[in-house]
């Protein structure tokens, strides 16, 4: 009966999903089937049973549990059946997990109770347990015992469901914001910057606020010079995010409009064509951005006066396959965000 059990454990763990860790707090509550074979001094043969465990998680890999359980073993020599109680005590630890597979190793005391017989002893576990969801999974132990009274051992195998209580975890969830090409700083300096960000950002915002409310007829009309400058749209190379000379000549062009216009925030959006994935396109379209702000920041242009967005390939400006289409969707265009009721033109 004890290796037919075996066998049957192992067909259990081949057939499972497997387990995971639990977490400091964690209560588990099973029920299992047991498959005794008694020393041979107790005149008692296999005893088969049901049994109930109760335990709690020390740390992620370490427990204690209590288990209590019961059968009936029969007898040799016309000796009638007898019923058999277990209650036993240990730690358990999970010394090391493979695929989701947690092996177990336990130790601890046991108390043994017949109406012939009574003993204290210890006993060794060997086992594992396989994960069906995040709060079940099944578990087969091996289980090794000596009793001190008459110097005995006793072997068992329990198969049963565990059941899985976890405590309440709180959840941190950090949202990170790219700005643009990442730029070394000092640690002290992070909030610094982005107060400085911030009131730029409101400073601008009131800009745009006092210009709303001014007469659509005050003051003079914006530059269209200007504002074809800002307009322009750069183009890059295939699957590439670096810059041409015409592409630096052009946004040479707009670091002249943002020296004549200092409260002027612009957004550049950088595309890709369509071959790629989506994915790829995304990150490409954003390099791009990023490309073409480092180059403005690099002659003068303050960063938080420069918002960047990635597009991919979508908002295409022309449809179809093919290089001509390909050439004019990679590109980086250029929108306005906030400035003055017109653009001044730039100084000769």
């Amino acid at each position: 009966m004890f290796k037919t059990s075996i066998i049957v454990g192992v067909a259990v763990l081949i057939g499972v999903v497997p387990a995971t860790a639990q977490h400091r707090g964690t209560m588990e509550f099973g029920a299992f089937g047991s498959s005794t074979s008694w020393d041979a001094s107790l005149n008692m043969n296999s005893s088969l049973g049901l049994g109930g465990r109760i335990g709690v998680f020390i740390t992620p890999r370490l427990s204690a549990e209590f288990e209590g359980g019961g059968g009936s073993a029969s007898r040799g020599s016309g000796l009638e059946d007898v019923n058999v109680g277990l209650l036993a005590g240990r730690l358990t630890l999970v010394p090391f997990k493979t695929g989701g597979v947690s092996f177990l190793l336990g130790l601890g005391a046991n108390h043994t109770d017949t109406y012939f017989f009574e003993s204290y002893g210890v006993d060794g576990l060997l086992g594992a347990k396989i994960r069906l969801s995040d709060f079940a999974a099944v578990r087969v132990d091996g289980i090794q015992s000596w009793m001190a009274n008459g110097n005995g051992s006793n072997r068992a195998l329990h198969v049963g469901l565990s059941f899985y209580r976890n405590p309440g975890v709180n959840t941190v969830t950090n949202t990170v914001m790219v700005a643009g090409p990442q730029m070394s700083q000092r640690p002290d300096s992070v909030s610094a910057y982005e107060t400085k960000r911030l009131r730029a950002a409101a400073a601008g915002y009131v800009v745009l606020r006092d210009s709303l409310n001014r007469s659509r007829f005050a003051g003079p009309a914006s530059s269209a010079e200007a504002l074809a400058t800002m307009l322009q749209v750069i183009h890059f190379q295939n699957d590439q995010s670096s810059l041409s000379d015409s592409a630096k000549a052009i946004l040479n062009d707009k670091v002249t409009v943002f020296r004549a216009n200092p409260s002027m925030r612009i957004v550049i959006s950088g595309f890709a064509s369509q071959p790629g994935t989506a994915e790829y396109n995304m990150a490409l379209g954003l390099r791009r951005a990023e490309s073409a702000k480092a180059y403005l920041v690099s002659r003068g242009v303050d960063p938080i006066r420069i918002e960047i967005a990635t597009k991919g390939e979508g908002q295409l400006l022309v449809e179809g396959p093919g290089e001509v289409a390909d050439a004019q969707n990679r590109r980086g265009q250029f929108r306005l965000l906030i400035a003055d009721p017109y653009l001044a033109a730039p100084k000769e």
